[in-house]
């Protein structure tokens, strides 16, 4: 029976891979464990470990007029977050099932099949289209890719107890939507996945629906009034892959480590705040000292 394991990472698609890189090495302590050039994105990739547990994938297209996905997405929204990546077992049986929900599949190499092939494949993603905004990727937990996270001495400590923004783990990545009832219908019906939390969020102008994939928490957010940031964000990009929020020990301490960076503090009601966008690669990055109700791990 297909079964999601736990988080492998979120993506970004940025101009420049060592701009980019510098700047979350710099800010979040952060180190590539893997970098390689793509054919099929005609990308640069880099690994980067971050935040604990958190790994994000960078990709800088070669030639940013080209017909490559990455392109094509860095000439439609800029530098942003693309998608979110999970480890399952049985990625074969995962796929077939969303097929048989109407969800297409895209293969490697970026095909859209609505019949899978005969040959094996390491991974997939379903249409966004047809999850509501939602660009997950599922890889097959036996899949040769390297993590370090993997390895049975591994550590996440130095990011809690020596970095300056004290991580403790993710907290949550935030999917922008526009029709809530059928976006959590497919995290329940088509990923089996359940509801732990639901909130309204005055200081964000959303109403959100939380549910535990894995390890993780994922936000449907929907936004509640014209006059906020996810809702403009949603009219220029769509329902989209939002922003990753990490839990922090200490919310002071994680703002005056931003501010030594000379990078703008964006509050986000009283236990929450952001990173300018502008700033940080087109990446929405938020920071709380609060532990959301239902949380697989925190």
């Amino acid at each position: 029976m297909p079964e999601i394991l736990r988080l492998f990472h979120g993506s970004n698609i940025v101009p420049n891979l060592l701009d980019a890189a510098k700047f979350y090495h710099d800010f979040f302590g952060s180190w590539v464990y893997e970098a390689q050039y793509l054919p099929y994105e005609n990308s640069r990739n880099s690994a980067n470990i971050m935040g604990g547990t958190f790994s994000m994938e960078m990709l800088a297209p070669v030639d940013a007029n080209g017909s490559a996905p990455s392109a094509v997405f860095l000439r439609r929204h800029g530098p942003h977050f693309i998608n979110i990546a999970f480890w399952v077992k049985d990625c074969r049986g995962l796929a077939q099932g969303l097929l048989d929900k109407g969800v297409r599949i895209a293969l490697p190499g970026g095909n859209v099949v609505r019949e899978l092939p005969d040959e094996a494949f390491t991974y997939m993603l379903p249409h966004p289209k047809d999850t509501h905004g939602s660009l997950l990727e599922f890889l097959e937990d036996n899949a040769e890719f390297h993590d370090p996270r993997r390895s049975p001495d591994w550590s996440s400590s130095f990011w809690r107890d020596q970095h300056p923004l004290g991580v403790e783990g993710l907290s949550h990545a935030t999917v922008a939507v526009r029709d809530l009832d059928e976006a959590a219908r497919f995290y329940a019906d088509g990923l089996g996945c359940t509801m732990v939390h639901e909130e309204r969020n005055a200081a964000q102008g959303t109403h959100s629906l939380f549910f535990a994939v894995a390890d993780s928490l994922v936000e449907l957010a929907k936004p509640t009034s014209d006059d906020s940031d996810i809702a403009r964000h949603m009219e220029v990009h769509g329902p989209i892959v939002y922003s990753f929020t990490f839990k922090v020990k200490n919310l002071r301490g994680a703002r005056e480590h931003t501010e030594s960076q000379r990078l703008k503090v964006l509050p986000r009601g009283d236990h929450t705040f952001e990173l300018d966008p502008a700033q940080a690669f087109g990446a929405i990055y938020g920071f709380t000292e609060r532990v959301l109700p239902g949380h697989p791990t925190l």
